[in-house]
C-alpha cells in the first residue's frame, strides 16, 4: 500500500511543492507500519509536518489577505482531526488501514490539486504584457 507523487501534483513553488512531497513520504510510512510502535511513531511524524505544512500554508493566506483562507484552514483542520483520531485508533488497535489508506489518498491528491493549486495562482503576479 502507497500513495504516489506524480509530478502533476507539482504547483510550481518550491517549498510548498517539497513540504507536499514529505506529506507523501510520511503518509507511506504510516501506511507501512505494522506494529503499535511503528504506528504510533508515523502517525506523530506525519501529524507533526502537517501541522507545520499548514502553519506554513496558513501563515501566508493570513498575511496577503488570501479569499478563501476560513475555507482552506477548514480542510486543513480535518486532516489534523482525521490523524488524531488515527492516534486514538492505534492506541486502541482498531486502526483500519486500508480505511486510512483510501481516506488519506482522496484528501492529499483533491487538496492539492484545488485548494493548493488556487492559492498558488491566487500568489502568481499576472503577466505584463
Amino acid at each position: 500500500m502507497a500513495i504516489e507523487w506524480h509530478d502533476r501534483y507539482s504547483l510550481g513553488d518550491s517549498d510548498m511543492d517539497a513540504q507536499h512531497r514529505m506529506l507523501f513520504v510520511l503518509v507511506n510510512a504510516l501506511l507501512a507500519a505494522t506494529d503499535k510502535s511503528s504506528l504510533t511513531t508515523a502517525a506523530a511524524n506525519l501529524f507533526s509536518h502537517a501541522r507545520e505544512h499548514f502553519d506554513y500554508e496558513e501563515s501566508i493566506m493570513w498575511r496577503i489577505g488570501y479569499p478563501a483562507v476560513k475555507t482552506h484552514v477548514e480542510q486543513h483542520n480535518i486532516l489534523m482531526a482525521k490523524l488524531v483520531n488515527v492516534s486514538d485508533m492505534v492506541a486502541n488497535y482498531t486502526l483500519d488501514i486500508k480505511n486510512l489508506e483510501s481516506f488519506l489518498s482522496a484528501w492529499l491528491f483533491n487538496h492539492i490539486e484545488t485548494m493548493d493549486a488556487q492559492l498558488v495562482a491566487y500568489l502568481r503576479p499576472v503577466p505584463v504584457i
